[in-house]
């Protein structure tokens, strides 16, 4: 049973069928091309850097000469140059030309055979070429571009075909998160742990885990327990836990209320606050000063066992996972402005919350029950009592000169 078997209702990425006698020989012939062709575009690269170190290193004894000759700093001299750079962060969104190249690809090389397929330059010449691609009015530009997000987004969410495939896939991306995490360890401080395990007794990934610097003595010295024993423990829970891994209306409802209230009890540092769905504007905005942002669109917010459309959970879901839908807390000023809004509200006659609903005999004393007729009872003293007296034992033994009759004497 492979995971893919496991998920038959999500698409499934296709293994590539290995190369045959001819398809290898073209692709080591293609291999010691491109070799080539590295060798020399490193000559060039490196006489192009040799020309710029030379031209830079001229350009600083002119900036020199400059500033001594006119009294001012060799800063000056290099912004009046515009040799200072600013630099923004580019935007991380798809890019037409990305789409162009990957519409062409899919229409080249979809028939042809491994190893017989277009490369990237190729297909860049093929674009540059195609004039049904050139001068793009808007609507077709973003049709292109919706077309690229949809097979991405189709990549990310499908299931490896087979076993030896998703432990691959594991390993790689756990590389390259682990890399990612000494990255950030190093130019931030922060400590982070990873524990991962397979989900299945079928898959082949092996548990392991992961530390940055000494993070994992914590789990020695504050839990008694080594990592490996923990990953041990995952690795079990996980494979004899008989996890229900579909998504089901009654699974995203778990995630939806677990995610939810994580996420809540970390951002108001509570371990017992619960959310109130049908009062969230009073209980949850005026009263904590708690709000949740990124909701998405068309959804309700409700309970989440009152919510049985599939898909209005499965996009919740992805919304909190992916911390575009969070809680945060109202700055002063957004509690001020957003209780001035309920008090106007208010003052209109709405009705804000469900107030609840008011007892039938509210404002009549009530007794307790089966207390009417009881007597009072005089508060006892606990049995430990320093005022109470010790008891004298029992029997009182004696010794050998109080059995001495006279006559031995």
């Amino acid at each position: 049973s492979s995971w893919a078997a496991r998920n038959p209702d999500r698409p499934v990425l296709m293994s590539r069928a290995p190369l045959n006698a001819a398809q290898k020989a073209q692709a080591n012939a293609q291999r010691a091309s491109r070799k080539i062709s590295a060798a020399q575009r490193k000559e060039t690269e490196d006489a192009l850097t040799g020309a710029i170190r030379r031209l830079l290193a001229d350009q600083n004894d002119r900036i020199e000469a400059i500033a001594s000759e006119h009294g001012v700093t060799q800063d000056k001299v290099k912004k009046l140059m515009g040799g200072e750079r600013y630099y923004k962060k580019g935007s991380r969104n798809t890019q037409l030309a990305n789409a162009l190249i990957h519409a062409k690809a899919q229409e080249v090389n979809a028939d042809r055979p491994r190893g017989a397929k277009y490369s990237l330059d190729e297909i860049r010449e093929m674009v540059k070429a195609d004039e049904s691609m050139q001068n793009l009015v808007r609507e077709e530009q973003q049709e292109y571009i919706n077309k690229l997000n949809k097979r991405r987004a189709l990549q990310n969410m499908s299931v490896r075909a087979t076993n030896t495939a998703a432990a691959r896939d594991v390993q790689s991306t756990l590389d390259n998160v682990f890399k990612m995490l000494d990255g950030l360890a190093l130019r931030t401080g922060i400590y982070t742990c990873v524990f991962a395990s397979r989900g299945h007794v079928y898959d082949t990934a092996q548990a392991t885990w992961f530390g940055t610097d000494n993070v994992m003595d914590f789990w020695e010295d504050v839990l008694q327990t080594e990592a490996d024993e923990i990953a041990r423990k995952l690795e079990q829970w996980a494979c004899m836990a008989d996890l229900d891994e579909r998504e089901t209306v009654q699974n995203m409802q778990r995630v939806y209320t677990r995610l939810l209230n994580s996420g809540l009890r970390t951002i108001a540092k509570r371990r017992d606050i619960r959310i109130n769905y049908t009062n969230v504007d009073t209980a949850m905005k005026e009263k904590l000063a708690i709000d949740l942002k990124g909701w998405p669109e068309g959804v309700p917010f409700q309970s989440p066992t009152s919510m049985n459309d599939l898909k209005a959970l499965l996009k919740v879901r992805d919304a909190l996972k992916d911390g575009s839908c969070r809680w945060f807390r109202m700055s002063p000023r957004q509690r001020e402005e957003y209780a001035a809004e309920l008090a106007t509200r208010r003052k209109k006659g709405e009705v804000i919350g469900k107030p609840r609903k008011k007892r039938a005999d509210a404002g009549v004393p009530r007794k307790r029950k089966g207390k009417e007729n009881a007597p009072l009872r005089k508060r006892v003293r606990a049995s430990g009592s320093s005022t109470q007296a010790p008891k004298s034992v029992e029997y009182i033994d004696t010794t050998d000169e109080e059995n001495t009759s006279e006559d031995e004497v």
